[in-house]
């Protein structure tokens, strides 16, 4: 086997969420490594930005702005990169996430399919977008972010993120299953609590010490902590690992 020690040259690559934090720092290291890097994202602003800074490090990259809930949309924007590029390697999600936390009774009726949608539809998406553009080549690596909050009871979460989450890790080992025939791995990873500006804009003083003070390496972690595993899973070397989760978070939930 050719080793490539996460080298990632002449690869495409698509990387939703690319515009801020873990989605962010997943395009950087790939562009780094030599892919042709995809910033995909809602936020035009945060795309562009991102592209243009790996740009400025001497990388290849681009920003396409889409509405992954949107089918059409989305299948539109892969079937760009592919021409663009004329070969899909990689598709990594990190697009999702919640606005606020909230309690079961209290989370807004009104809310739910929105928060289900921008984490679980749009990976259902993504899956149906990309996959018939790997399937001619063999070859595929796809990874998809939950989260801690469904992979340990004592996580409090917003019940719809963890709903979708728990979802993408069961679409996450179908998919796996019916693509690992065609080359194509799909894995999972589920952060813990990660320095977003997001996330951090969320959260009080008071919340941030006591996760520090539940996880046993004492600390949030930072993007990059997430960004490379998740190349790892994307990279030759994770040739025969399909249909898994990769808990990332510090010891603060453990199977």
């Amino acid at each position: 086997m050719n080793i490539s020690v996460l080298d990632f040259t002449q690869q495409s690559v698509v990387v939703t969420g690319g515009a801020t934090g873990i989605g962010e720092s997943c395009a950087r290291l790939f562009a780094r490594r030599g892919a042709t890097v995809t910033v995909m994202d809602i936020d035009a602003k945060g795309a562009e930005r991102v592209t243009t800074a790996i740009r400025e490090e001497g990388g290849d990259a681009c920003c396409s702005v889409v509405d992954l809930t949107d089918w059409s949309a989305t299948r539109a924007a892969l079937e760009e990169c592919h021409g663009r590029t004329q070969r899909l390697d990689v598709v990594v999600h990190s697009a999702g996430g919640f606005p606020r936390y909230v309690s079961l009774m209290e989370c807004p009726v009104e809310t739910w399919d929105g928060v289900v949608d921008s984490n679980l539809k749009s990976m259902f998406h993504l899956l149906k977008a990309a996959v018939p553009l790997m399937i001619p080549a063999g070859y595929g690596r796809f990874v998809t972010l939950s989260s801690m909050a469904v992979r340990g009871s004592t996580i409090v979460s917003a019940p719809h993120y963890a709903a979708a989450k728990a979802g993408v890790l069961g679409l996450t080992r179908q998919a796996a299953r019916v693509l690992g025939p065609h080359g194509i791995t799909v894995n999972a990873v589920a952060p813990g609590s990660v320095k977003t500006p997001r996330t951090n804009a969320m959260r009080t003083p008071e919340a941030t010490r006591r996760i520090e003070q539940n996880t046993p390496l004492g600390r949030l972690c930072e993007p990059e902590e997430v960004a490379w595993p998740i190349l790892f899973l994307c990279s030759r070397e994770a040739s025969y690992i399909t249909g898994v989760t990769l808990d990332v978070n510090g010891g603060g939930a453990m199977s």
